[in-house]
C-alpha cells in the first residue's frame, strides 16, 4: 500500500486531485480495496486475543475493542491511504473483509477503521457509537428511524440528526438481506451540476435554512441548517426528506410552496437512474463514505423467515441465522 505522504488537512484543500463526478456507469471494481497481508495479520492477532469475544452477549461490547497503534501500525497506514483515496477520488471506497475472522470479529473491523479515521460520534439516546442497522418492524411514517426499517428509497445523507454533522460514514455489512437491500449511491457533484444547469431557482431555495430534528439522538430538539452549502465551490449536502417534513409537522411550521418545489426537483435528480450507482455489500465488506458529498439509499429488503437480530442471538446464545445486519459509525477527522 502507498505511504501517507500528505497531511490530512493539506489533502482536504487539494481539489486538483479529485476525480470527475461519477454516475451509474462507475466500475464497481474501481472502488474495491484490500488490506495488505501485514495489516490483515495484525488484525487477526489483535482480535484473536481480545477478551471481548469470549462469551459476548451484546454487540455494543465491540466498543471496548480499542485501537492500539503499536499493535496495528500497518493497518493504520492502510486505512490512512484509503482515506486519502476516498477524499481525492470518488468520495468513497469499499474495503474487502479480513479472511479468517468470526462474524463478531469481522464486525469489530469497521470499529477499528472508525478509530483510525478520527473521533467516533454518538448516534442515539443510549450513547451508542457503534450503531446496529436492522429491521425492528417500524416505519418512517410512524416515527421510526430509517435505519431501523426495511423500507427503501429515501435518498439521503446521514448527517441530519445533528447540526454539527461529520465527515465520514463507515457502513459495514455483517449479514446481507435474503432479498433486496442493494445500496444506491449518487455523487453529490453530479446532482449539484444537474440542478445548477437545469433548476437554478430551486437550487437557491435549497441553500436557505430548513428545520431539522435531532431525531433519535435528542428527540424533540430542533435546529436550522440549509440542505446545500457551497464550501470553496464544492457542494456539501444535508438531506432526508421524510425527516424535513416530520420536523415541519412537529413544530407546526409548514413548508412553503417554494420549498416543496425545491425538494421535488432535488428528488427528481436523485431518482434519475443515470446518476445511480448500484451495488450490494457482501458479508464482511465495509464502505467508507464522505457523508456530505455522497447521497445514499437502498432498495427495500426482506429477511428470511426464522432469522433473528444480532442482539437476540448473542443474548440467548442462539445459533439461529441472522436477519439483515449492518453496523454504522459516524466519524469526524
Amino acid at each position: 500500500m502507498p505511504q501517507v505522504l500528505v497531511g490530512f488537512a493539506a489533502f482536504m484543500m487539494d481539489t486538483e486531485t479529485a476525480s470527475p463526478p461519477w454516475d451509474a456507469t462507475l466500475d464497481a471494481a474501481s472502488v474495491l480495496r484490500n488490506f495488505s497481508p501485514e495489516a490483515a495479520d495484525e488484525v487477526r492477532a489483535l482480535l484473536g486475543a481480545h477478551p471481548a469475544f469470549n462469551g459476548m452477549t451484546d454487540p455494543q461490547t465491540l466498543e471496548s475493542v480499542a485501537l492500539d497503534p503499536e499493535v496495528l501500525p500497518t493497518f493504520m497506514e492502510d486505512i490512512r491511504a484509503m482515506r486519502e483515496e476516498a477524499w481525492g477520488g470518488n468520495n468513497f471506497v469499499v474495503i474487502q473483509p479480513v479472511e479468517g475472522l468470526s462474524l463478531e470479529q469481522q464486525m469489530a473491523v469497521p470499529w477499528l477503521i472508525g478509530q483510525v479515521l478520527g473521533h467516533t460520534l454518538v448516534q442515539n439516546q443510549q450513547g451508542h457509537r457503534y450503531y446496529i442497522i436492522t429491521d425492528r418492524g417500524g416505519r418512517i411514517e410512524e416515527g421510526a428511524r430509517y435505519s431501523q426499517t426495511s423500507q427503501g428509497g429515501s435518498f439521503h445523507t446521514d448527517g441530519v440528526n445533528q447540526k454539527d454533522n461529520y465527515e465520514f460514514m463507515v457502513l459495514h455489512c455483517a449479514v446481507p438481506a435474503a432479498e433486496g437491500g442493494d445500496s444506491i449511491l449518487l455523487d453529490g457533484r453530479m446532482v449539484y451540476d444537474d440542478l445548477r444547469e437545469n433548476a437554478p431557482p430551486e437550487l437557491e431555495v435549497l441553500q436557505q435554512d430548513f428545520l431539522w430534528e435531532y431525531k433519535g439522538v435528542r428527540p424533540g430538539e430542533f435546529y436550522h441548517e440549509p440542505i446545500l452549502r457551497l464550501v470553496e465551490g464544492n457542494p456539501q449536502w444535508r438531506y432526508l426528506r421524510d425527516y424535513i417534513e416530520e420536523a415541519a409537522r412537529l413544530c407546526g411550521e409548514p413548508l412553503s410552496a417554494e420549498a416543496v418545489a425545491a425538494l421535488d426537483r432535488l428528488d427528481e435528480s436523485l431518482a434519475n437512474p443515470a446518476f445511480q450507482f448500484r451495488f450490494k455489500l457482501d458479508a464482511g465488506q465495509t464502505a467508507v463514505v464522505r457523508d456530505r458529498s455522497v447521497f445514499h439509499g437502498r432498495n427495500p429488503f426482506r429477511d428470511a423467515p426464522g432469522t433473528v437480530s444480532i442482539e437476540e442471538r448473542l443474548a440467548a446464545g442462539l445459533d439461529a441465522p441472522l436477519k439483515r445486519t449492518y453496523c454504522r459509525i459516524w466519524v469526524n477527522p
